[in-house]
Parts: C-alpha cells; sequence; structure tokens
C-alpha cells in the first residue's frame, strides 16, 4: 500500500494532525484541573469527601517556581522536593526547544491552543485578524523578553543554594502554590476578570497576543532554539518557489517565510502551517542545519511528544515526579490557608530574621 496517497485520500495533513494533538493536551489539562480540584476539596472537607489523589501535573501552572526548582537543580544537583512535576516537565520543554524549536507552543501549550482558537474564531466572525502597525509590534514584542530577563535575573542570578535550600524548608507559601493558583481560578476578583477579559478580547482580533507580545517562556524557548546552530527551521528552497505568499499568510506569528531562505526567528512555532499551505512540493520544507532530508511533520510530532513523555514518565518510575508534601500536610494547610503566613509576599519572604527578594 502506498501509505503517503492513503493519508491524502485521509485528507490527513500537519495542522490535522497539530489539531489534534492540541485538542488531546487540552482536554486533558482540563481533566488534570478538576482531579485537583477534587482534592482540593478533599482536604478542605477535612478527609471526609470520597479521596481524589492529587495530580502532580497541576504543577505545570507554576512556571515560576519551576524555574526556581532549575536553579536548585544546577546549584545542588537535587530535584525539587516540593513541585518537582513542574521542574521536570518544564526541563522536557527546554530540552525540546533546544533541539526541535518551539514545537510546545504549537503543539501542546494549552494557552497557546486556546490562543489560537481565539483569533480562529475572530476571523470567521470579523473576516480578518488585525495587526499592529510595525512599530508598535516590535516595542510590545520586546515585553515578553523583559519579562523573561527580569526572572533569570532574579531566579538563576540573585539566588544562590543556601537562600533556595531554606526557601523549600521555611517559606509556607511554596507548600501551597498550586492551591494558591487554584484560587487564582476559581475565586477571580474584578480586576483580575477585566484584566483576563481584555487579553482574551485583544487575542479575539489579534493572531496569538498573549504568546505573541506577553509570555516570558515562549521567549526563553525561541531564544534557547535560536542559538542551536543545527536546529530544525523551516528553509526555503528559492528555486522552487513561485512567490505566491501563501506560507506569510498561513504563519500563526506573522513570519515572513516567503522573503528568506532560513527562517531563523525566535518567533517560529514550528507549527508547519507554512509548509502545509505551500502549494509546490518542496518549495518549502523543515531542515536540520547542513542535512539534505526533510523533516516530516509525522516525525516532528514523534520526537516532540516522545521526548515530553520520555522525560516525564522517566521521572514517574524515578521518584522524582511526585511532591514529599503528605495529604495529611495538605489537609492542615488548607485548613489555616487564610492565616498571614500564606499570603502573597510580593516578592519578599521572611526566612528566620532575614527578608530575601525573589518571586513565586
Amino acid at each position: 500500500m502506498d501509505v503517503s496517497k492513503y493519508i491524502q485520500n485521509l485528507k490527513i495533513n500537519s495542522q490535522r494532525v497539530r489539531w489534534s494533538v492540541q485538542l488531546f493536551f487540552f482536554l486533558f489539562v482540563l481533566f488534570l484541573g478538576y482531579k485537583f480540584y477534587l482534592f482540593v476539596e478533599y482536604c478542605k472537607s477535612g478527609g471526609t469527601l470520597p479521596y481524589v489523589a492529587r495530580p502532580p501535573g497541576v504543577e505545570a501552572f507554576l512556571p515560576i517556581g519551576a524555574l526556581i526548582g532549575l536553579k536548585y537543580f544546577l546549584v545542588s544537583g537535587k530535584i525539587d522536593p516540593i513541585h518537582p512535576a513542574g521542574f521536570v516537565i518544564l526541563s522536557s520543554v527546554l530540552v525540546i526547544a533546544f533541539f526541535i524549536g518551539r514545537g510546545f507552543c504549537s503543539w501542546i501549550c494549552p494557552v497557546g491552543t486556546f490562543s489560537e482558537w481565539l483569533w480562529m474564531g475572530g476571523k470567521q466572525i470579523l473576516g480578518k485578524n488585525y495587526t499592529l502597525p510595525k512599530t508598535a509590534d516590535w516595542a510590545l514584542r520586546s515585553l515578553k523578553y523583559l519579562m523573561l530577563f527580569f526572572f533569570l535575573y532574579q531566579i538563576l542570578i540573585k539566588m544562590d543554594g543556601s537562600f533556595l535550600e531554606r526557601f523549600y524548608r521555611e517559606v509556607p507559601y511554596i507548600r501551597v502554590a498550586d492551591i494558591k493558583m487554584l484560587q487564582f481560578f476559581t475565586s477571580m476578583n474584578n480586576n483580575t476578570l477585566i484584566v483576563l477579559s481584555v487579553l482574551v478580547a485583544l487575542s479575539f482580533i489579534t493572531k496569538n497576543f498573549w504568546c505573541r507580545y506577553l509570555c516570558p517562556y515562549g521567549a526563553f524557548l525561541g531564544l534557547l532554539h535560536y542559538n542551536n546552530p543545527f536546529g530544525v527551521r523551516v528553509t526555503r528552497n528559492e528555486q522552487k518557489c513561485i512567490n505566491c505568499g501563501a506560507c506569510r499568510r498561513a504563519c500563526p506569528v506573522l513570519l515572513p517565510v516567503d522573503k528568506v531562505k532560513r527562517e531563523i526567528s525566535p518567533e517560529c512555532w514550528h507549527c508547519y502551517d507554512c509548509l502545509n499551505a505551500c502549494p509546490v512540493p518542496g518549495a518549502l520544507e523543515m531542515k536540520v542545519a547542513g542535512a539534505k532530508g526533510n523533516v516530516h511533520y509525522a516525525l516532528y510530532a514523534i520526537l516532540l511528544l516522545g521526548i515530553f513523555a520520555g522525560v516525564t514518565t522517566w521521572a514517574r518510575y524515578n521518584g522524582h515526579w511526585y511532591t514529599s508534601i503528605t495529604t495529611q500536610e495538605y489537609i492542615t494547610r488548607v485548613a489555616e490557608l487564610n492565616l498571614p503566613k500564606y499570603e502573597h509576599k510580593r516578592g519578599k519572604f521572611e526566612l528566620e530574621s532575614k527578608t530575601v527578594e525573589t518571586r513565586q
């Protein structure tokens, strides 16, 4: 059987495969969130409700904590004992980004998926998406890099190993950061609702507003791959290209794919939409620098999901996935969650008699 013809008859392409992966992870994240909600409700009841195990995967929503965990690992060789899954997930995503690009943003990230659904819905309803003037676009894009450098400086530069050891032992907030995160979504105040509503509205009329202008972790992933000279990148064959502009119009991050020989921008999502839109076979390909062969979207998906699943599975079976906090401790801390010691300190935490600046 000719597999390529079979796939063509089924109308399977990179976009359909990517959308399927996106939908799976989006629903999976909702499932994890619901399980975590039930776990917190169990703790609130003092253990009287039916027990639901805490899903470690919710720690993916603690990116600052994961970055602190990364620094802790770099200086001590040990994995964060409080939120190890967050560190493991971040590490797997960084490995993916360095070797094969920002595929996490366009294939797995639920925020990226929701953002994409918003602008696609806006295009269907309004007939088009709006773009900012070039100067404003450049200025706003710098915001995510500024936030990234701020976090990297505060965590990777300013924090030392002795502080981190005490941080994990003595700061109550870090032990309930996951529950505080849930409260952010379930008990939003008016200001938070207004900000999120504005972001949703802007994402409805502009392609990927949050990802393009405000996500520091997307900036981190892009810079990692940008600094890999052998990275996987979109490559244009100038002899085969007919300059139709279909690739540029299809690009969700507005890159001028039709104007460059090799797209090296850290903004590239590795979504394959430009390749999918190209009408000329071989005019656009995803290639490793110096290699002749094209990285087919199916191979890319296997690599992306394989690395992500491989790292997280390894952590699960080697004792680096589950928190050291017991269920009984969670029950105790949930009961006293409104005490001042669990309040967000706006970057300042008391460690014995010394105030140390950090971020969580």
